[in-house]
């Protein structure tokens, strides 16, 4: 709909006609046509749409079971990572042909890119599959400012490592602790080295396997609160 503005002029649109002023100038130009979706942006919109609710779903539970907060620019970066796991023909709850089979994708993302993994650690867990059903996890010995690199004024971190199961396919996306080991670590001594063994031959969907790193000093302040580091470090399918 057109209107008369104060100076005489018109503005807005009669039909298919769209009246412009634009400082000085004023013309008129025809109503562009409504943008014309094809199958090809139905089926991305459709993509992103899955993309963003499962990754919501599973974001605000997997902060809540770890204790961190959402550091900025966080859920924009986790539900880009998640996108690069959605394979064609999996055959998703949501009935289409779209679901979510790459988990391998996610391994080596950091959550917080103020304390990025890899400069607050310098030791490589490996992770070993076995014939029992198990996963054997070896994890070198631990020192502070050697394996542990903590920002300034910390004195203490627990490194947390939790097995998960997900199923990124079921629209809750339910999520499993399989198991926990959480190892505490200071100056005072070193942390020897030992295989972490757990069972996950019950597991259904993802297998992640995340770990956090939460510093803290002597005298605990609102900033230390935030002073965490987490990332994936290993993903695959259960049973791989």
């Amino acid at each position: 709909m057109a209107r008369l503005k104060k100076n005489g002029n018109l503005i807005g649109a009669i039909r298919n006609v769209v009246f412009v002023n634009d400082g000085g100038r004023e013309f008129i130009r025809a109503r562009p046509d409504g943008v014309k979706q094809t199958a090809q942006t139905k089926a991305a919109a459709g993509v992103f749409g899955l993309v963003s609710s499962r990754e919501k779903t599973f974001r605000l539970k997997l902060l809540r079971m770890m204790g961190v907060p959402a550091p900025q620019y966080f859920a924009a970066k986790h539900r880009a990572r998640i996108r690069k796991t959605v394979t064609d023909n999996q055959g998703s709850s949501s009935g289409n042909n779209t679901g979510f089979g790459n988990p391998q994708a996610l391994a080596g993302f950091s959550f917080n890119p103020k304390m990025e993994w890899e400069n607050c650690t310098n030791f490589f867990p490996t992770f070993e599959m076995e014939s029992s059903g198990e996963m054997n996890v070896h994890l070198p010995e631990l020192k502070w400012k050697s394996q542990i690199i903590p920002p300034k004024n910390s004195s203490s971190a627990v490194l947390t490592i939790t097995a998960l199961d997900v199923d990124f396919n079921s629209n809750t996306v339910p999520i499993k602790e399989l198991a926990k080991l959480e190892i505490n670590i200071s100056g005072t001594s070193a942390v020897p080295a030992q295989d972490w063994i757990f069972p996950v031959d019950a597991a259904e969907g993802w297998l992640l396997i995340i770990g956090c790193l939460k510093f803290a000093a002597q005298n605990q302040s609102s900033v230390m609160k935030e002073a965490f580091s987490a990332a994936y470090l290993w993903a695959g399918m259960a049973g791989e």
